[in-house]
Formats: C-alpha cells, sequence, structure tokens
C-alpha cells in the first residue's frame, strides 16, 4: 500500500489504510483485508495483533469440568 493512505502501524506491525470506500488492513506478510468502515477496520486490527475475540481465544491455559 502507498505511504500516503497509511493512517497507523500497531507495534506489531498491522498497517491501517484509508482507501477511496473504506478502509484497508494489512497484517505484518502483507495480507490486506477491505472493511467498509472504521469501527470494523478497528476490530480487524485489534483481532490480528490480539488474536481472535472470545469465545475463539486461545488464551485460555485450562478449562476446568
Amino acid at each position: 500500500m502507498d505511504a500516503q493512505t497509511l493512517l497507523a502501524r500497531t507495534a506489531r506491525g498491522t498497517a491501517l489504510h484509508k482507501h477511496h470506500e473504506g478502509f484497508v488492513v494489512c497484517d505484518p506478510d502483507g495480507q490486506c483485508q477491505f472493511c467498509g468502515d472504521l469501527y470494523k477496520a478497528e476490530e480487524l486490527v485489534r483481532e490480528l495483533d490480539e488474536g481472535f475475540d472470545y469465545p475463539y481465544s486461545s488464551g485460555f491455559q485450562e478449562i476446568m469440568h
């Protein structure tokens, strides 16, 4: 993506770019996804940086039965 469209880059390398019809979120490997609104783009940035949200989180250490 063009450096002029860059809005933000996280410490982990995820980048948020402004696109004329919405926003583009790129992970550190260069895989990019288009989002129509800023809210969804922010959620995607957070998921890429922190992993998936609950209940899909892999942050569980142990499941007690």
